[in-house]
């Protein structure tokens, strides 16, 4: 007899629907939080959809994990502190492998933030997860992408890149195989894609070291849509312009285990998303504070260019480039 929605909820997601500040979690028409009086509430909302944000048969416990740090790491841009989250998820049927390797998966996540989720929906269709997260963070210094300020250093954290090649490995173009089977990697094909695909969704949260960032810093945003499309919207908001040089951005080691052409590891860099890492702007006086910051929360930190007037210039080693600055967009 296949599980109802009522059961379905209470099995697998009310386990953690407690924390604090949380007056009344999931059972009721509504949740009841409070808010300290020093803080302000930062609230996110993003999807993920079978077949656009993850391929079909991704592990459920990838999927529960990578649902949830999209919306954190919204949060972290902001310098907020995570405070609570719902869930509203549509299944083509109430699968409980499903379920319980899904929850799992959310749940190692939320627990290591001392997340509660406080509510949510369950609906039949198209598999399809929504979360809205919401954060605490001290009033008046939340990052913005309108702070950034000329001579302002630009820096990111982590690695870029290893997401989006994971994504050209799982759609199997043309080009990608030519490419593959060239550097002789044709016969390792798929332990490389689930290798790179598995690291691409169990991303490290920047949650705690934000929260100590905005300390220093005022202008931040996550990387979703791609280094060049999310310094765009940095830029715009500010008003500046911006040199980045290509040959400082973080690789992940598998571009050189693997050998990937240099122009395509560029381009995986600078346009590729997914990465969820921070892109800020700070005062280079701030430098060695966030060198002991980098140092204490173990986050790798690169500076990789400057704000300044004018338009956005990409360099490398010291000669301009082309650029498309057009992020990802659905529609």
């Amino acid at each position: 007899m296949a599980i109802s929605e009522f059961e379905l909820i209470k099995k697998y997601f009310t386990s953690n629907d407690r924390g604090e500040g949380i007056s009344l979690g999931i059972g009721d028409d509504c949740a009841l939080i409070n808010i300290p009086s020093e803080y302000e509430l930062a609230i996110t909302t993003d999807t993920q959809n079978e077949g656009i944000h993850f391929f079909k048969d991704t592990s459920p416990f990838l999927l529960g994990y990578k649902s949830l740090l999209v919306n954190v790491s919204d949060l972290a841009a902001m310098g907020a502190k995570p405070y609570c989250f719902t869930l509203s998820i549509n299944l083509p049927d109430a699968n409980e492998k499903f379920l319980e390797e899904f929850s799992k998966g959310l749940y190692s996540l939320s627990s290591k933030l001392n997340l509660p989720l406080i509510g949510g929906n369950t609906s039949k269709g198209p598999l399809s997860i929504s979360i809205s997260a919401y954060g605490l963070v001290r009033k008046n210094s939340a990052m913005k992408r309108a702070n950034a300020r000329v001579n302002d250093g630009i820096y990111v954290t982590g690695t870029l890149g290893l997401p989006a090649f994971a994504v050209d490995l799982g759609y199997r173009s043309s080009q990608i195989c030519k490419l593959m089977e060239k550097l002789s990697l044709n016969k390792e094909y798929d332990s490389i894609f689930d290798h790179c695909y598995k690291k691409g969704m169990l991303i490290e949260n920047r949650c705690s070291f934000s929260t100590e960032l905005s300390r220093i810093c005022s202008c931040a945003i996550d990387i979703s849509d791609g280094l060049v499309g999310d310094i765009s919207h940095i830029l715009k908001a500010s008003n500046v312009g911006a040199t980045i040089n290509i040959e400082d951005l973080p690789k992940p080691s598998e571009f050189s285990t693997y050998n990937l052409p240099e122009d395509y590891q560029d381009h995986l860099c600078l346009y590729g998303g997914g990465d969820y890492e921070l892109l800020f702007t700070m005062n280079e006086t701030n430098e060695e504070k966030l060198q002991k910051l980098s140092e204490s929360s173990n986050v790798p930190v690169k500076r990789i260019g400057t704000i300044k007037n004018g338009s956005l210039e990409l360099l490398k080693h010291g000669k301009m480039l082309d650029y498309r600055e057009k992020p990802f967009e659905h529609f």
